[in-house]
């Protein structure tokens, strides 16, 4: 009897490790050497010819001093904050916004719950390539119909003036973002207790107050977590500018991922590219401890 225990038991363990050897191959294969792979070429002499070769001239923090160095490197990293930033506030007044919306119950509130998650549903390059046609200077969209309503006389330029650039792959990562944010905050908004709201309607308090006293405060862990989460997503967008504007007029639109990449494949100085990527890196983790602190009271409790 006990043999066939301890058979059973050794069965147990063969099944549990045949299910997590696959998730930590993927883990290892798909995140730690890349990882770790960068970190090598952040701190080598690279080039072409000696990207074939595991190993390559140690460089020290040379790479990491030559890219810091430069204008353009210095302007992507305030233009990804500046981005990052306006990215947020955005998504989060219209995200929060239409899942309100939502949460009153409305003809057709089912239906247009699934069409608002139709931007996070396409490929972000599809997208990127998609505003490139809206905002092009001559056959868009965007122009054509500012130009029917009277509201400008001559076609803008949104994909070759540098400032109308960063505005036009501004709002398609708004777009994108948007559907992230109504999902989850739509959710939270489920969970507000109705006695509450009940409460402070009988008690005479208006649709703004019960919003800033009883919602937001009921919300703001989740409210929290999707601004993490968004930043995240956020400060590394690479495929949206990549389709619109390939970081130009003058690199007016580059930010960290896409300056990166085009030292990495463009200028092939693989080197500085690995070492943007970790400081890319860096910037992304820094979302981990503040995830922490602020769910410092919940881990406790768990």
């Amino acid at each position: 009897m006990a043999t066939e225990v301890s058979r059973a038991s050794a069965w147990t363990r063969y099944a549990r490790a045949a299910f997590i050897v696959p998730a930590v191959l993927y883990v290892l294969f798909a995140f730690v050497v890349p990882i770790v792979y960068n970190l090598i070429l952040s701190f080598e002499q690279t080039s072409p010819a000696t990207i074939s070769s595991l190993f390559a001239p140690f460089a020290g923090l040379s790479n990491y001093r030559d890219t810091l160095t430069q204008s353009v490197t210095q302007s992507a990293i305030a233009r990804t904050f500046i981005f990052t930033g306006l990215s947020l506030l955005f998504q989060f007044i219209i995200g929060f916004s239409l899942a309100l919306l939502f949460n009153l119950r409305f003809p057709l509130h089912r239906l247009a719950r699934s069409l608002i998650i139709i931007p996070w549903l396409l490929p972000l390059l599809i997208t990127g390539f998609i505003f490139r046609f809206l905002f092009q200077t001559e056959a868009g969209a965007i122009n054509q119909v500012l130009g029917d309503l009277h509201l400008i006389s001559h076609p803008i330029g949104f994909l070759t003036s540098p400032g109308w650039a960063f505005v036009a792959v501004l709002i398609a990562n708004v777009w994108i973002g948007v559907p992230f944010f109504t999902v989850l905050l739509y959710s939270a908004l489920q969970d507000v207790p109705v006695e509450l709201r009940e409460a402070a309607m009988i008690d005479g308090a208006n649709g703004w107050n019960r919003l800033v006293k009883i919602t937001v405060p009921v919300i703001r862990p989740v409210i929290e977590v999707v601004f993490i989460l968004g930043f995240v997503f956020t400060v590394k967008v690479f495929d949206v500018v990549i389709g619109l504007t390939q970081g130009g007029p003058a690199n007016s639109t580059q930010i960290l991922a896409p300056w990166a990449y085009n030292l990495s494949f463009q200028q092939f100085d693989y080197g500085q590219g690995a070492a943007l990527n970790t400081i890319l890196l860096v910037i992304a983790l820094v979302a981990a401890p503040v995830y922490i602190w602020l769910n410092r009271e919940s881990l406790r409790r768990t």
